[in-house]
């Protein structure tokens, strides 16, 4: 056995051995250091990643970790200046203190020596090897070594290594070593600034570490947005916030030109540079993406393109788009603080500034930003002429979003006046819903003398698309009566949500398949998205929420991609991906769809996307407990469909009400709500729009809750027969298993069909995923399962024991997903619905019946009460019979 030595790391060396300090609160992802453990039998793992993107606090993290399993670690800082002389002997004695090596002090002086580096490379390998303790050596800032015998020296190490010994470095750049070999059998990894850039679940996690739980879900999209996963400013952003109390507005009042953020790019960005390469930026400013040419031609300096480059390696503010140098784009905080030195420029300073970009962007054919530095610089004829013969190439790829964009900036006389505005025009406002703009841009297409009969149709399905968005299918149909089979891809997306809400989903797939296989070539983006949305929604009324997830989550990557995650096209598809989602059990993930997306949602989306978006919201927050701002979204959702005239949306919040109000009992309130129902559906003024079957469903569903409530089951199995003929007719499969499990419920129907229907209702919903089906519909369906069990209908419909625990620990009142953490019961949240039996059991309970004697009592067997007073003391948060008694009586439920 080797003598160890406790000899110290030579002073000289002792600084760039010494890790940083670790923040109490650390930002780097639990699933990035989920990666490195599974990494961490590799010889060489490098972070490869830009400035400013945590690349050191992982590395000191990932230290920490390492300690406190027992593993032995070395650290090692490399500086600009280091040579092999100075490197290598610092890395040597680092790794011996680590690991307690018998290096002794004086042999420090010859290594960087020709001869000697290898005998004591050696000699390192073989006494960690001897010594069989996990060993890492991590190397910070690995891009500053530029020596080729240092470089070198590393590489002996990581391709000699035993199978104890491991190098994590950091750099700016890609390893200076030969990878290849390493990375063909599996002994490499690297990550780079996509892994280290944060996503919005990271955000979340770090704010409710550093801030608490309470934190607001949309405050933390919100900097997640602003921050774009930017490690350094999330950091000075949350120092900011934890020293104020108004977390919300300090988000909202975040700048890059003031406070911390505005310091930081002052002292430690801009200091570092050369006058002129900062009135580089500064001109540069006025760009929305940085050609290094243009930068040069704004502001003189020639060397443009290398202060853009130097500047993405240093800070991260500035990132190459594409990667080759050609364009550049700067961090939006970054941009704010450049326009607030931009502003003490004399205007007419500025006004050449734009003339010169025009100028630029015309001779490159890159028109829209032409148009846009044109304007500004009051070249108002030019812009125009480039304006029209962009708004026709934007029309065509469907960037709908920037014809609306331009069309609220252009004078209307010019709309007017320019035929080749007004059909892209009016197409923009048909998908954003501004159907008032919309329907006066057809009228002044089509009452323009010799309007071709192209130009008609086109029309036409610019009203229909109208029609839709105001959910008015009668007129979407009128529309299209003039439909022309060969023009049918044209028309595709008006018969695929017509189709959906006649009774033929199925029918919606099959005109998307017309539209993407008649040889038309590829949709445009807004045509496909709106196709992709009407097939995840076919799939997720007929009850399939696993088949609409796939869609809606394929488009949505695809509209982040396109748009970005802040895009209406985005926010519809994440709309129907959360509802898909919540049916799913994925609830949380549902919650975080949503977040920062709900005003987009609102504003423009289609009604079926805004219903979908705000009825998950209200059955997430319902779940968790929070029943008024559950009862808030709703309210919100009725507002909507008011002030647009769409009464299927009031609809949907009141049926939505009663169905919250129905599980807690609240017959009083149902009535009312079924009442407010009846008032809409059998108004006689109200316009048909096609949707009568729909909103007649809602009602029949609603009535048989009351009727429920009120123990009627004949009244509830009659409006259930009503309700299960419509879903039938409409082929929506998730409301029939919603009827079927009413259905069950109703006593009246004889116990043997009411549990063949139940099982059939869990046999179908376990066969689509839907494991949300009892919690949302009727939770008092719970006490039907003991009879399905012991009958043995439960296994021959194929029901596994795992999707009915999963499904029923969802019936619980604030329940939380295991991923989630567990978290104690609020003694002040009201209880889950109790059901008929369970309120006599309580009743019996409250007189101090005994079970045997309740058992009796209600004329069921002993395992029956004992399943029942399970349940009941989970739904009212109580440890025996007493206490569930003086709970109930607290919580109002009995006198």
């Amino acid at each position: 056995m080797r003598n160890k030595t406790t000899e110290a790391i030579p002073y000289r060396f002792a600084l760039k051995t010494m890790p940083p300090h670790s923040a109490k609160q650390a930002l780097a992802p639990a699933r990035l250091l989920e990666r490195l453990r599974e990494t961490a039998e590799q010889p060489l793992v490098v972070i490869t990643s830009l400035a400013g993107f945590g690349k050191t606090s992982l590395l000191v993290q990932w230290r920490r970790e390492l300690l406190a399993s027992g593993a032995a670690v070395a650290w090692l800082t490399v500086d600009a200046s280091d040579d092999s002389a100075t490197f290598i002997p610092a890395l040597v004695a680092s790794i011996r203190v680590a690991v307690g090596l018998d290096v002794p002090a004086r042999s420090f002086d010859q290594l960087g020596q020709s001869g000697a580096d290898l005998w004591i490379a050696s000699e390192v390998l073989v006494q960690i090897h001897e010594l069989a303790r996990p060993t890492y050596v991590l190397i910070d800032d690995l891009h500053q070594l530029s020596d080729e015998h240092a470089v070198e020296f590393v590489y002996y190490l990581i391709r000699n290594a035993p199978p104890n010994f491991h190098v994590v470095a950091s750099s700016r750049a890609d390893p200076p070593f030969a990878v290849e070999e390493l990375n063909a059998h599996g002994l490499y990894t690297q990550f780079v600034t996509e892994d280290l850039r944060l996503r919005l679940d990271d955000t979340i996690g770090f704010l409710r570490r550093r801030l608490g739980e309470d934190i607001d879900i949309e405050t933390c999209a919100r900097l997640h947005e602003r921050t774009e996963g930017w490690p350094m400013a999330l950091q000075i952003a949350t120092a900011a916030m934890a020293r104020k109390s108004d977390v919300a507005g300090t988000v909202a009042g975040l700048s890059g030109a003031t406070g911390d953020i505005a310091r930081y790019f002052s002292q430690f960005v801009l200091e570092s540079l050369e006058p002129d390469a900062v009135a580089m930026l500064v001109r540069a400013s006025i760009l929305k993406t940085q050609h290094p040419e243009l930068c040069a031609a704004l502001s003189g300096v020639a060397d443009s393109g290398e202060i853009l480059s130097r500047l993405e390696q240093n800070t991260g503010l500035v990132t190459s788009v594409g990667g080759d140098g050609d364009n550049y784009r700067m961090h939006p905080l970054f941009i704010e603080y450049l326009h607030s030195l931009l502003e003490a420029l004399p205007a007419e300073e500025l006004r050449v500034l734009h003339a010169t970009a025009a100028e630029w962007f015309a001779a490159h054919n890159m028109l829209e930003q032409a148009a846009d530095h044109a304007f500004v610089a009051g070249m108002r004829t030019q812009a125009m002429d480039w304006i029209e013969k962009r708004l026709r190439h934007l029309g065509v790829q469907g960037r709908i979003v920037e014809v609306l964009a331009w069309l609220d900036r252009l004078p209307p006389e010019e709309i007017t006046r320019r035929e080749g505005i007004q059909l892209t025009a009016a197409w923009a406002c048909a998908l954003c819903y501004r159907p008032q703009d919309a329907e006066r841009l057809t009228d002044v297409i089509l009452a323009r003398p010799g309007v071709t009969p192209e130009i008609v149709l086109q029309a036409n399905i610019v009203r229909s698309a109208v029609a839709i968005h105001c959910d008015d299918y009668t007129r979407a149909r009128g529309c299209i009566e003039s439909y022309d089979p060969e023009l049918g891809p044209l028309y595709c997306n008006t018969l695929s949500f017509v189709a959906i809400h006649t009774g033929f989903p199925d029918r919606a797939r099959y005109y998307q398949q017309i539209s993407d296989g008649r040889g038309r070539g590829a949709r445009n983006f807004y045509d496909a998205m709106y196709g992709a949305f009407a097939v995840g929604l076919s799939y997720l009324i007929e009850g399939q929420a696993s088949e609409a997830a796939g869609v809606f989550r394929a488009a949505l990557e695809r509209a982040e991609a396109s748009t970005g995650w802040r895009s209406l096209p985005a926010a519809m598809q994440a709309a129907g991906l959360a509802a898909a989602c919540w049916e799913l059990g994925a609830e949380d993930e549902a919650r975080a769809l949503l977040a920062n997306r709900l005003d987009l949602i609102e504003q423009a989306a289609l009604p079926d996307a805004v219903m979908l978006a705000y009825l998950t919201l209200a059955r997430y927050e319902n779940q968790k407990g929070r029943e008024g701002k559950a009862f808030d979204a709703l309210n919100s959702l009725a507002a909507i469909g008011e002030l647009r005239g769409q009464p299927r949306l009031v609809v949907a919040s009141l049926g939505e009400q009663l169905r919250q109000h129905a599980i807690r009992n609240r017959v009083v309130s149902c009535r009312m709500l079924l009442g407010a129902i009846d008032e809409i559906v059998a108004g006689a003024d109200r316009p048909d729009h096609g949707l009568e079957a729909e909103l007649r469903l809602v009602r029949e569903i609603a009535a048989a809750r009351v009727a429920l409530l009120d123990f009627n089951d004949e009244g509830a199995a009659l409006a259930l027969e009503r309700a299960g003929g419509i879903a039938a007719r409409l082929r929506r499969g998730r409301d029939q298993l919603t009827v079927k499990l009413l259905a069950a419920c109703c006593e009246g129907s004889g116990d043997d069909a009411a549990a063949r229907l139940f099982a059939e209702a869990l046999s179908l919903a376990e066969s689509f995923r839907l494991v949300r089906l009892i919690a949302d519909d009727w939770p008092a369906a719970l006490e039907c399962l003991p009879d399905l069990d012991r009958s043995g209908l439960a296994r021959g419909a194929g029901i596994t024991p795992a999707f009915i625990e999963r499904a029923t620990e969802r019936c619980r009142f604030g329940w939380v997903p295991e991923a989630s953490g567990h978290k104690t019961a609020d003694p002040k949240n009201r209880p889950a619905q109790l059901s008929a039996r369970e309120m006599e059991i309580l009743g019996a309970l409250s007189l101090g019946r005994s079970n045997k004697e309740v058992a009796k009592m209600l004329d069921v067997g002993a395992e029956t009460i004992k399943w029942h007073m399970k349940n009941l003391l989970a739904k009212l948060n109580a440890a025996n019979r007493r206490h569930a008694v003086d709970r109930a009586r607290l919580l109002g439920i009995i006198e």
